[in-house]
């Protein structure tokens, strides 16, 4: 019973972090990786396909972590006045931590998708596309019908079928350019998973301490839990990119101002 509803206001919350962030990411570098592949400028493209990926995995992969940590608080205060009943919100809360575990892969995709058209190539895209679209529904019968997982097993096969189409297109598009910055990809990613469990464990300890303290019966109390952990969060992976010299954080927040600007 509200299954699809609450499918739909899981999908939601769980695509505000790419609207927001990832969306001003590859719109700030699409128009550059035409530009140079055009101009036949492979290094140029090769760094900004390398960066693309960073910046994305900077905003991304935290804010993936931290909706695994905080789904129920979040559910609770944005939809549980009126909206929603507490089961409902605890379905809501369980798919969007299943969506969570593919955010990065689906913001991924949805860059490499642009970084395939910079190429003038629009046929492997969507082929990668299609197969990810079968392997979707396979994995959803298995976990909605075999497993019976439920609604939340149909935001997983979604995690599950992103992290198949963006990885096949990684390997496809450095295959036709001969390497992506590997190394360093995957220097950052380490630094940026590091610093993003930090974050989400502080915001957990936060929002449990809150929960502890104050309680969670009003939209205050409830606001409360979600902004200082959202806050506590923010300063230990600011503190932690500046020990850990992520140097993708001053790249995203210049893409995103001039985006918004």
């Amino acid at each position: 019973k509200g299954g699809y509803s609450s499918y739909a206001a899981a999908f939601i919350l769980f695509q505000l972090p790419h609207a927001i962030f990832a969306v001003s990411i590859l719109t700030a570098l699409l128009p550059a990786m035409s530009s140079r592949w055009a101009a036949d400028d492979l290094d140029g493209y090769r760094a900004l396909l390398s960066q693309g990926i960073r910046a994305t995995a900077t905003v991304l992969i935290p804010a993936a972590l931290g909706y695994l940590v905080l789904a129920r608080p979040i559910v609770r205060l944005l939809l549980e006045h009126g909206v929603t009943t507490p089961t409902s919100a605890d379905l809501v809360a369980e798919v969007l931590f299943a969506f969570a575990i593919g955010l990065f892969a689906f913001s991924a995709f949805q860059f490499l998708l642009r970084a395939s058209y910079a190429m003038q190539d629009t046929r492997t895209p969507a082929l990668v596309n299609v197969a990810a679209l079968f392997l979707n529904v396979i994995v959803n019968l298995l976990f909605f019908l075999v497993l019976d997982l439920g609604i939340p097993g149909l935001a997983l096969g979604h995690a599950v079928s992103y992290v198949f189409a963006s990885s096949v297109l990684l390997v496809l598009i450095r295959r036709r350019i001969g390497r992506i910055d590997g190394r360093r990809i995957l220097a950052s990613l380490g630094r940026i998973l590091v610093a993003g469990l930090a974050t989400a464990a502080v915001a957990w300890l936060v929002a449990e301490g809150f929960e502890q303290w104050l309680g969670t019966k009003t939209l205050g109390e409830q606001a409360a839990q979600v902004l200082g952990a959202v806050v506590a969060g923010l300063a230990v992976f600011v503190a932690s990119a500046a020990a850990l010299r992520i140097e993708e954080v001053g790249m995203v927040r210049r893409q995103v101002t001039a985006r918004w600007r």
